[in-house]
């Protein structure tokens, strides 16, 4: 827990000097370590380095000003640390996958890093350490109505899909599906593919098929054993991160394999905090 503490102060000094220029060293001193030995205590509980953590944290901010302030894109930039508009927009666009002048006239707001809590903290270290342990729930057949886009597999889908969802709230897509299971769950599908791309849906379960708004499409889920993950923390990057976990560690150490079918996500929120419930689908070898 010492670790945590320490970690805490280092992020508190980020936020608190965000709009100046941080020097690494005096983050790692802030938090009673030498650099050498901080930095990798820092990436291994929070899952950036110090560096990107800042840049993540300073473009998440800039972006917020893109979209709800009327300040020069010039101004945003100096303001984080930039001498120039084409080097924060060229920055900016490396980490964002968008540049300033899309973000603003398009609207287009993602929350790259989020001040991190302490309840994420430990979900982190849980999962770099120890490992998350699922949950397992038998699904019947089941139907969502909403909306459809094609996504490449190929990393740019790690940009793209946060702004579908900035997309659907934007324009309230949920209000238009007025047969909705459960008014305050949401659902993100990840359609399974073969190939270099794959169709993401955003959309309800629903209790009839009687309804399905002009714009949107019905979809069926097939009955199947799902193992579930829950994911707290920074939205975002905690579902990421855990996709990467199931894929990369959990499938290949457990005594299941996935079904070939498609990767569920359940979003609500729980005491005002947004969680969200991964569902793989899965069988015996």
């Amino acid at each position: 827990m010492c670790y945590i503490n320490s970690i805490k102060k280092a992020l508190n000094y980020i936020e608190n000097n965000l709009q100046e220029d941080i020097d690494l060293s005096a983050i790692s001193k802030e938090a009673g370590y030498s650099l050498y030995h901080f930095h990798r205590i820092f990436k291994g509980i929070v899952g950036d380095s110090m560096k990107d953590y800042v840049r993540k944290r300073r473009f998440t901010e800039a972006a917020k000003e893109l979209v709800y302030t009327n300040k020069s894109i010039v101004e945003i930039a100096v303001k984080y640390g930039y001498e120039s508009r084409e080097g924060f927009s060229r920055a900016f666009e490396k980490v964002y996958g968008r540049n300033p002048s899309e973000v603003r006239r398009d609207n287009l707001l993602y929350f790259i890093r989020e001040p991190i809590n302490v309840d994420y903290m430990m979900f982190q270290l849980k999962l770099t350490t120890e490992g998350l342990t699922p949950l397992y729930r038998n699904l019947p057949e089941r139907y969502v109505v909403g909306k459809k886009w094609k996504v490449k597999a190929d990393g740019s889908n790690l940009q793209d899909i946060p702004l579908l969802w900035q997309k659907w709230n934007n324009e309230k897509e949920s209000e238009k599906i007025i047969n909705r299971k459960c008014a305050d769950e949401i659902m993100g599908i990840c359609i399974f593919s073969q190939g270099d791309a794959f169709d993401y849906m955003i959309g309800h379960e629903v209790n009839t098929m009687e309804y399905v708004p002009e714009d949107m499409v019905i979809y069926r889920l097939e009955p199947s054993l799902y193992a579930v993950f829950r994911v707290i923390g920074p939205i975002t990057e905690s579902v990421q991160k855990t996709w990467d976990y199931i894929y990369s560690v959990w499938l290949s150490e457990s005594k299941y394999r996935h079904r070939n079918m498609d990767d569920i996500e359940y979003y609500y929120y729980n005491e005002d905090e947004l969680v969200a419930d991964l569902y793989i689908p899965i069988s015996n070898y």
